[in-house]
């Protein structure tokens, strides 16, 4: 009975990493396909242009000023 139950468990440890691998690699191609399509529709460089109406979180070029 102990065997069965450790045997058990490891399976489904298993397959719980198993799972999370899969998980993370269809996550992170969703969101190179998300990214892609975004720069395919010119939204990437539209936001770039407008730094006067920057959202929460939108990286803002640099400037120094003298």
């Amino acid at each position: 009975m102990l065997k069965f139950i450790i045997i058990t468990s490891l399976i489904l440890y298993l397959i719980y990493k198993v799972g999370t691998l899969f998980f993370k690699a269809g996550a992170a191609s969703q969101q190179l396909r998300d990214q892609q399509k975004r720069s395919f529709e010119g939204n990437d460089q539209d936001s770039k242009n407008r730094k006067g109406n920057s959202k929460p979180g939108e990286y803002i070029d640099y400037e120094e000023v003298k």
